[in-house]
């Protein structure tokens, strides 16, 4: 299991939230064909919602953190440890959006926005109840599938 950050304030909680959120971005666009691979901070920034400067910022703190291999102009991929907690993210996520339409009535898109807030706060000892509770889905409400608990891969 793949821990991010200790929480010890709202300020390390919105940073984490942040990192989590440059994490999933750089998955998601690192798997893309047009992106050979690489992650572009401007792309980055686009998926985030914040400016090419936030990202270059975090992305070399999380270069610092072993959690990206950034090189400044030619883009950025996850390291290993990145990838897990990438992927430990993209999990809670697709759990909580299964979770908040199937049992609590969610549309996908609210479910979507409400994952968004809760899948940097979950314990690993809540995803394990959670999956089971919802009889170990395999895919997310609009389709992903959702990465299993043993080796968190996609």
């Amino acid at each position: 299991m793949v821990k991010l950050t200790v929480v010890k304030s709202d300020q390390d909680r919105s940073l984490t939230k942040a990192t989590g959120d440059v994490l999933k971005a750089i998955h998601l666009l690192q798997d893309s064909p047009e992106t050979a691979g690489v992650a572009l901070p401007s792309d980055i920034a686009a998926r985030t919602g914040t400016s090419r400067a936030f990202v270059t910022k975090m992305l070399k703190t999380m270069s610092g953190d072993g959690l990206v291999d950034y090189t400044p102009y030619r883009g950025v991929r996850l390291t290993e440890t990145g990838t897990r907690g990438a992927t430990e993210l993209s999990r809670h996520h697709r759990l909580l959006e299964r979770f908040l339409t199937d049992c609590l009535g969610f549309a996908p898109d609210a479910a979507h926005e409400e994952a968004e807030r809760l899948e940097h706060v979950i314990s690993e000892e809540f995803e394990t109840r959670l999956d089971r509770f919802l009889g170990y889905p395999e895919t997310c409400p609009h389709g992903a599938p959702i990465p299993r608990g043993d080796d968190k891969e996609l």
